[in-house]
């Protein structure tokens, strides 16, 4: 059975999940060390060059050529991650423009705000994900 743009999306959108939570889990230490040293930086991570700039309690990564950025937040639990909601939906966003991946997505900006809050709740839901704070925490267990 084929499947519909809406699952498209949903299976895409908790690739990001599970993308920037493992991100975040294997760069954080090294992150958390470069801004004690220096506001902002360049950095390696996974051989693409980035530009780093130190934020309260985290870090915004920045990769010049096609201006995608992602936060890390230093707020995190031993055996999980955590992230906040407009993060994620903000590297999304521009991960989406950067990549042109977007057509699985509704092109309107609130219709597809809706979604991605539908996707999270199922994730949410399923257990995999749960809110904590004023944003969500992932099992480490659960990234690849």
């Amino acid at each position: 059975m084929a499947k519909n743009n809406k699952d498209k999306a949903q299976e895409r959108y908790f690739d990001y999940v599970l993308i920037y939570t493992n991100t975040i889990n294997e760069h954080s230490d090294e992150l958390k060390v470069l801004c004690k040293k220096k506001r902002s930086w360049d950095v390696r991570i996974w051989k693409r060059k980035y530009v780093y700039f130190s934020i309260t309690n985290g870090v915004t990564i920045l990769n010049r050529k096609n201006d995608l950025e992602m936060s890390f937040s230093f707020n995190s639990e031993e055996k999980n991650v955590y992230f906040e909601k407009y993060k994620l939906h903000s590297f999304i966003e521009s991960d989406l423009n950067a990549s042109g991946l977007g057509k699985d997505f509704q092109s309107n900006k609130t219709l597809r705000t809706e979604a991605y809050e539908e996707f999270l709740a199922k994730i949410c839901m399923s257990g995999i994900i749960r809110k904590q704070w004023d944003g969500y925490i992932i099992s480490k267990e659960e990234l690849y």
